[in-house]
């Protein structure tokens, strides 16, 4: 197993540093606490402000803007104009944590609609490993299901789960990943993996909203990884999107 400390800080410090122009979607007093808060790390980014998922995606597909971050805009809309100007059938997201004792990882799947089946998540992990293959980064996998191995026996669903989880390992396995099946043991996944695979995209939300606003792991965003430009979906919870965008224009420079 080749396990990577993501240095998500040198990322984060690339974006800062660049003069990227990245859009975002926020209220005027979130949008200038963002700009206040990057002008107190010595930012060079230049941002813009939308109003609407629409105009804010439109920006992004016409090359108006170098990146995009979600900031407070409602999800729905914004995924569905996402969808439409990208001509996607779905849309992959991978979520940067970092745990309260400095370990950086990935959560994936982290929307409520995605990773419903071992096809949907396996080609959830392959865009993944591409995409931030452009960093250089070599990504060890952790995939969870809703139960223990023995326990497969006590629910079609959680059957099915453990089952999906195998099938998910055995597939990235040939393609020569190096992944492995933790069952519902995420603590021993994150211990040793750098993407954690959640069984489907409602528990990866419970599993975001757990350890990010509960929790207190820092969350640096989502990146959409299935289409070339660069978008950084985020939580409306967070009150500050400054390594949201500086992520975003770092991720632009790759």
């Amino acid at each position: 197993m080749v396990l990577l400390l993501i240095d998500i800080d040198a990322l984060l410090r690339r974006g800062c540093e660049s003069h990227a122009l990245i859009g975002i979607g926020a209220s005027k007093g979130l949008f200038e606490s963002t700009k206040a808060r990057l002008a107190s790390k010595a930012c060079s980014i230049e941002l813009v402000r939308f109003d609407s998922p629409e105009e804010l995606v439109h920006a992004l597909s016409s090359n108006a803007i170098d990146a995009a971050v979600r900031g407070t805009l409602p999800s729905s809309p914004l995924l569905s104009e996402l969808k439409s100007s990208f001509d996607l059938s779905e849309i992959m997201r991978t979520a940067i944590m970092r745990t309260l004792d400095g370990r950086t990882f990935m959560l994936t799947p982290v929307g409520i609609d995605e990773g419903k089946n071992a096809f949907m998540k396996t080609s959830l992990i392959r865009a993944t490993l591409e995409y931030f293959s452009r960093i250089g980064w070599s990504l060890s996998v952790g995939v969870l299901s809703k139960g223990r191995v023995d326990d497969v026996h006590r629910g079609d669903e959680i059957e099915r789960s453990i089952t999906e989880g195998e099938e998910v390992v055995e597939a990235l396995r040939v393609e020569g990943v190096d992944a492995e099946h933790y069952a519902i043991l995420l603590e021993e996944a994150l211990e040793e993996r750098d993407v954690i695979v959640a069984p489907d995209g409602i528990s990866g939300n419970l599993i975001f909203r757990a350890l990010h606003l509960v929790g207190g792991c820092e969350a640096f965003g989502a990146p959409v990884v299935n289409i070339e430009a660069i978008f950084v979906d985020t939580s409306r919870a967070k009150s500050d999107f400054s390594d949201a965008v500086m992520l975003a224009a770092g991720l632009k420079l790759i």
